[in-house]
């Protein structure tokens, strides 16, 4: 290539590259009514980055430490304060009652009313132990449906469950009150449960056979999916069912007494197998998730155990390393991505200028990718911040170990542009296989599950990216730019005592 041409196509790629990272790193500038966002000021982050929500679930007849003392220092301050002695002996009897319908257990008190079941012979009974670990389990598998790249659900003093979500769940209040119902599931025509499910031994899912999200045109909806005995039931009862519009009368599908789905005869579909039910727009999606994954969940595992839904309360928790974890993480890629552009030029000349063109190449894809690619899905975790870091340092390492060999072609007495082949060719299949076993072990991670899922997807974006910035884009750019280049030698840093044809 001439030296003009690839003057100009580097001036063209410099503009590109320079204009790619204003729209991925660049501070919020204002554009007309709205202020234009960089893509680093727009992901999603994970819990350990950003901070999140939670809440705990706690069994009936369980509370907390610190209510049971708030209570106890309450009544107390009613026995301080009586006047007369009979009031204050009342009091205390009221303190003396309370203090004894409870147990402690770790950071938990355990009531010992028989009304509760917790306790037999002044022991936690195997009963209540063996529901609350079923239940455990049948909650953390209901978070793990809906599908959270980052979330968090564990036992907490063996009768108390904490769950964590990110920042990025807009619906985590409603989330942590619909996915702590238990109970049966019940099937009613008004108030009047169905005559298939009054028969001995009789469930809900011998009626329906799955709930599950669909979408259509620009609405997502639950899609009911009944068996052949409850196509047979909607046919009984399908004259009894008003219309949506009327809203009169309908198909309840219950949780207990939580009155969940309204099925009206104008929701029903495909003679009868299934119904349409909780339509929203396309973009809230996420909302009749949390109703498909709540409703499957009881229909093949009802639980017999309550958690006391007025003790779930939502509250936000701060990143790891406080409210300033986002910005300290920000410094330091800053700092990283500024010495991977200034080192390689310090120590390989303009092949290291090179070298910053394909970081900040680099910085652009992952950028773009873990917004555009993954944004929707994933949140970007600590780890897919590692996967980033690690690629980069990749690229550099081997950016280094294409020039050793470069410069040792050229030690050897051959001219730069025998030595650049020769050092390109040399080192190929190494990279090539470096990236085959990066590659692999990121597709082997696939099959875990939460955020080791997450990790592996993120790795696949930085192994692949990486890999072309090393085998084809770096390659691609030393070409154009040494051909501009009016001192090859100088370009490398390299010196040779005789003069070389190269040497312009």
């Amino acid at each position: 290539m001439g030296k003009k041409k690839s003057v100009a196509l580097m001036v063209f790629l410099t503009i590109v590259i320079i204009a790619l990272c204003g729209l991925v790193l660049f501070p919020s500038i204002p554009v007309g009514v709205k202020d234009w966002k960089p893509v680093a000021s727009q992901y999603d982050f994970s819990t350990e980055i950003d901070g999140g929500y939670y809440a705990y679930y706690y069994p009936e007849g369980v509370i907390p430490e610190t209510e049971y003392n708030d209570t106890v220092q309450g009544y107390q301050e009613l026995v301080d304060s009586a006047e007369d002695d009979e009031k204050k002996a009342d009091a205390q009897d009221e303190l003396d009652k309370y203090t004894a319908s409870y147990k402690a257990h770790k950071g938990l008190y355990l009531s010992t009313d028989d009304e509760y079941g917790i306790f037999v012979n002044d022991e936690v009974s195997e009963e209540f132990s063996s529901a609350f670990e079923k239940a455990a389990d049948e909650i953390a598998a209901r978070y793990e449906a809906k599908g959270y790249s980052d979330y968090r659900v564990s036992v907490v003093d063996d009768y108390a469950i904490r769950v964590e979500l990110p920042k990025v769940e807009s619906n985590y209040a409603s989330v942590f009150s619909m996915f702590a119902y238990t109970g049966e599931m019940d099937i009613t025509v008004g108030e009047d449960t169905v005559d298939e499910l009054k028969e001995d031994g009789a469930k809900a899912s011998d009626l329906i056979e799955s709930f599950s999200v669909s979408t259509k045109n620009k609405a997502a909806y639950v899609k009911v999916k009944f068996t052949d005995a409850g196509e047979e039931m909607i046919e009984r009862v399908k004259d009894q069912l008003s219309t949506a519009t009327d809203a009169t009368t309908a198909l309840h599908i219950k949780i207990g007494e939580e009155d969940l789905i309204q099925i009206y005869s104008d929701s029903l579909m495909d003679n009868n197998r299934e119904a349409r039910v909780l339509a929203v727009d396309k973009e809230n999606k996420e909302v009749v998730k949390i109703y498909s994954v709540l409703l499957n969940s009881v229909l093949n595992n009802e639980l017999d155990f309550e958690f006391d839904m007025n003790r779930i309360e939502a509250r936000e928790f701060s990143a790891v390393y406080g409210d300033n974890t986002l910005t300290l993480l920000y410094i330091a890629l800053g700092v990283v991505l500024l010495a991977a552009i200034i080192l390689p030029a310090v120590k390989m000349g303009r092949f290291g200028i090179v070298g910053a063109y394909t970081n900040l190449s680099y910085l652009i894809v992952v950028g773009i990718c873990f917004k555009y690619l993954l944004g929707s899905v994933f949140e970007l975790t600590l780890g897919g911040v590692l996967a980033f870091l690690v690629g980069l340092v990749l690229v550099n390492a081997l950016q280094a170990y294409i020039y050793g060999a470069i410069k040792k072609e050229f030690e050897q007495g051959k001219t730069v542009a025998s030595s650049v082949k020769g050092g390109y060719k040399k080192t190929l299949w190494n990279i090539v296989d470096i990236y085959a076993v990066l590659l692999l072990g990121a597709v082997a991670l696939l099959i875990g599950l939460g955020g080791v899922h997450t990790l592996a997807i993120h790795m696949l974006v930085v192994v692949v990216t990486a890999a072309f910035c090393n085998l084809l884009w770096a390659r691609f750019i030393n070409y154009v730019y040494l051909s501009a280049s009016k001192n090859q030698f100088k370009y490398f840093r390299f010196e040779r005592e005789e003069d070389d044809d190269d040497d312009e």
